[in-house]
C-alpha cells in the first residue's frame, strides 16, 4: 500500500470516529508533509524517515514540533495496529517536551478595546466575536452554528452547541446586551434558516471560514494596539467566571470539556479574588 493510500484511510477512520474538523485538518497538514519523506511502500517506512522529517523542524516551537510527532504517531500506530507495518518506528523516537504556557488572558477592558474598533455596521463581526467572549464558544464552535440552533424566548434565550466529539450542550445567552445584538443583526439581515455566520460581502453566502474569521480578529486586535488570539477569549471568559466564584463543575460543562483538568487550566483567581476568600474564611473562623 503507498502512503497516500494509507493516509486517506486513516483520515477516513478519524471521521469516522467523530474527531473534530480541526483535529483532521491538523493530522491532514502534518502528515502531507510527512509523506514527501517516504519511500513508495507504506510498509517500508523507518527510522530515518522520520528523523529526516523531524530534523526540518528544529527551528519550531516545542509545541509545534511535539503537535507534528504526535500526528506521526497517530498514524504509525493506526498502520501498525492494521497490521500494515511490521514495527511502529516512532517507539524510537525520542519525544519533544511541552512545558504547558500559562493562560494569561486579556482583561474585559483590553477586549473592549478591540471591540471598539469593529465598525457599526459590521454586525457580523460584533455579535460572532462577542459571542465567542460572553459565553466562552470555541472559534469552531461559533462558525457551525445554525439560525435552528438558537432559542430566543424572552429570559430563556439559549443556543445548542455541537462541541468536540459531537457531543451536544446547552448554553445560557445570560448577557442582554448580546441577546440584541443578536436580534438586530438577524432582523438586518432577514435570517430565517442556515449558517449564521456566512461568507461574501453580502452575507448570503455559505458559513464564514476560520481564515477570514481570523483575519478580521487580529486586524481588529492591531488596529486596538493589544494582543489576543480568537482563543483567548474563551480563556477570558472562564477566568471571569472563575474570579466570579462560578463553580468549575458548571464552568466545565458552559464549556464543553470532557475533563475537570481541562477547566482547571482556566482557574486563575485574581490576588484580589483569592484575598478576598482568605478574609472570608478568616472571619467565619473567628
Amino acid at each position: 500500500m503507498t502512503p497516500q493510500t494509507a493516509l486517506d484511510h486513516f483520515l477516513q477512520d478519524l471521521q469516522n470516529a467523530n474527531k473534530s474538523p480541526q483535529t483532521i485538518r491538523a493530522y491532514r497538514a502534518d502528515l502531507k508533509a510527512f509523506l514527501s519523506h517516504c519511500p513508495d511502500d507504506f510498509a517500508a517506512i523507518a527510522i530515518q524517515h522520520l528523523r529526516a522529517f523531524f530534523l526540518q523542524h528544529d527551528h519550531l516551537k516545542p509545541a509545534t514540533r511535539a503537535r507534528k510527532q504526535t500526528s506521526v504517531a497517530s498514524f504509525l500506530n493506526w498502520g501498525y495496529r492494521h497490521d500494515l507495518i511490521a514495527t511502529n518506528p516512532m517507539l524510537k523516537v525520542d519525544r519533544v517536551s511541552v512545558e504547558p504556557e500559562p493562560l494569561k488572558p486579556p482583561s474585559r477592558d483590553e477586549i473592549n478595546l478591540i471591540f471598539a474598533q469593529i465598525p457599526k455596521h459590521q454586525l457580523r463581526d460584533q455579535v460572532l466575536f462577542k459571542l465567542i467572549f460572553e459565553t466562552g464558544l470555541r472559534i469552531s464552535e461559533a462558525l457551525a452554528l445554525h439560525i435552528e440552533d438558537l432559542d430566543l424566548t424572552l429570559d430563556d434565550e439559549h443556543l445548542i452547541v455541537m462541541g468536540k466529539g459531537q457531543r451536544k450542550r446547552t448554553i445560557l445567552l445570560d448577557d442582554s446586551s448580546l441577546v440584541v445584538l443578536l436580534k438586530t443583526y438577524l432582523k438586518k439581515h432577514g435570517y430565517q434558516h442556515g449558517a449564521l455566520f456566512r461568507a461574501h460581502k453580502n452575507y448570503q453566502g455559505g458559513a464564514l471560514r476560520y481564515q477570514s474569521a481570523q483575519a478580521k480578529w487580529m486586524k481588529y486586535c492591531e488596529q486596538a494596539g493589544v494582543a489576543c488570539t480568537l482563543h483567548q477569549l474563551r480563556h477570558a471568559h472562564a477566568t471571569e467566571l472563575v474570579n466570579d466564584g462560578v463553580s468549575l463543575a458548571t464552568i466545565r460543562k458552559r464549556l464543553g470539556h470532557k475533563h475537570i483538568q481541562t477547566t482547571l487550566r482556566y482557574a486563575q483567581l485574581s490576588d484580589e479574588t483569592a484575598d478576598a476568600e482568605i478574609r472570608a474564611w478568616r472571619r467565619n473562623k473567628k
